[in-house]
């Protein structure tokens, strides 16, 4: 049931399992839809997408509920968005029975449910079409925004983790580099161009590691925490009579339960903040499960569950690639909760940091901040596209819209 997110259209396996009995079983493109509370009201759909050499069959979770087109009758792809329409999925809500928090919708309950499928096939695959196509292309700047964050991430771990620039500087004038770091050093020892930073950069770095708590440190990179490098404002949840999904009062994130690959969804809206988060934040989640990391896309109030943070220095790219790097250190407090995970403000600004020299975080912000704003570009492109695909998916569905008129509103859109 994790790897299906109401976010993202396909699902592929998460491991390999003898099949000896029990779970639901499917092929390749068929739909996999949520039958169990809170799954279904979330809105967990997707389509089992085999990875690269995979074939044949795949067997899952018993909450599936199985969906194939029927050959000669209904085309597989039209049967995907036709679980996708919000009217079937608010009919199987109605289905659902059993005791409260455990309740399921019987499969057979769907065969019910009343929809104006198009008798022509070529009709179905020409709404599957253009569904599929924004899909498509929200796919693939999802793919393009999680390279992007690679690159980040990779460039962070280099300076600020592996020390890569002080290891060639440190080479270079003679210096001992610690044992540590001596397949790096290695690496560069001949070859010292493979790090590609102009000289004027790699000149902002020591040339020299001292000893620290923690082990070699660049020189002059002091070991601070993180109260004392960035702000951090803990989140706190208003009275529930505040709370609505309409749309009323301002963003609110209880939890990491809207969490996605680098912003949080709009489900939830406050009439009466408590505490804010400012547009570009660093979201981390303080409770079960802790150390999930989003940023704001917009200012915000947040819960009880979420915590905010910026570096003092206000670097937005810095902030956010710092937390993700310790997240290691956040499933600590994952692990030793007595009831469940969680952190508090005092554990959280107590968490060893380094103190990096301005000049250095200014240079990485510089080389983060683009790349960052291309993540952003394409997020709100993909949010542009959603939008149409879920204006357009009931129309389509319902007969509102025909096939010419969407396929001319896909044409502008694209």
């Amino acid at each position: 049931m994790k790897a299906v997110e109401s976010s993202s259209r396909g699902a592929s396996e998460s491991e390999f399992r003898e099949f000896k009995s029990g779970g639901a079983r499917f092929m390749p493109f068929d739909t996999l839809m949520a039958r169990i509370t809170p799954c279904l009201e979330n809105g967990k759909i997707a389509r089992y997408i085999p990875s690269e050499g995979v074939d044949g069959p795949a067997f899952g979770s018993t909450e599936f509920i199985v969906i194939r087109g029927r050959e000669g009758i209904t085309d597989n792809d039209y049967a995907y968005y036709l679980t996708k329409w919000e009217e079937f999925r608010q009919f199987a809500i109605s289905q659902m029975t059993g005791s409260s928090g455990r309740q399921r919708v019987p499969a057979d309950s769907l065969a019910k449910f009343l929809a104006p499928v198009p008798e022509s096939l070529s009709e179905q695959r020409a709404i599957a079409h253009i569904l599929g196509t924004l899909d498509d292309k929200i796919e693939l700047n999802r793919k393009m925004n999680e390279t992007l964050e690679a690159m980040a991430q990779a460039l962070f771990k280099s300076w600020f983790i592996d020390f890569d620039p002080v290891v060639v500087n440190a080479l270079r004038a003679g210096n001992p580099v610690p044992e540590k770091f001596a397949q790096r050093a290695a690496h560069y020892r001949d070859n010292p161009e493979r790090l590609s930073l102009p000289a004027d950069t790699l000149r902002q770095f020591p040339d020299r590691f001292q000893d620290s708590e923690l082990g070699p440190i660049p020189e002059g990179w002091n070991l601070s925490t993180i109260g004392a490098e960035f702000d951090l404002t803990m989140g706190q949840s208003p009275p529930g009579t505040t709370y609505n999904e309409n749309g009323n009062g301002m963003p609110f994130f209880q939890g990491r339960r809207d969490f996605g690959f680098r912003y949080p969804s709009l489900r939830v809206y406050c009439t009466s903040p408590t505490r804010i988060a400012n547009e570009d934040d660093t979201l981390v989640s303080v409770r079960a499960p802790v150390g999930d990391i989003n940023m704001a896309y917009e200012t915000c109030c947040i819960g009880r569950g979420v915590a905010a943070v910026r570096h003092k220095s206000g670097s937005r790219s810095y902030t956010y690639y710092a937390m993700q790097f310790l997240r290691e250190r956040f499933k600590r407090f994952e692990a030793e909760g007595t009831v469940f995970g969680s952190i508090n403000k005092k554990q959280f600004q107590s968490l060893s940091s380094m103190k990096v020299t301005p000049d250095i975080i200014t240079i990485f912000e510089n080389l983060a901040y683009p790349i960052d704003e291309n993540i952003r570009t394409n997020e709100d492109e993909m949010q542009t596209l959603a939008k149409l695909r879920d204006t357009l998916l009931p129309k389509l569905i319902s007969g509102e819209l025909r096939v010419p008129d969407a396929e001319k509103l896909l044409e502008d859109a694209l």
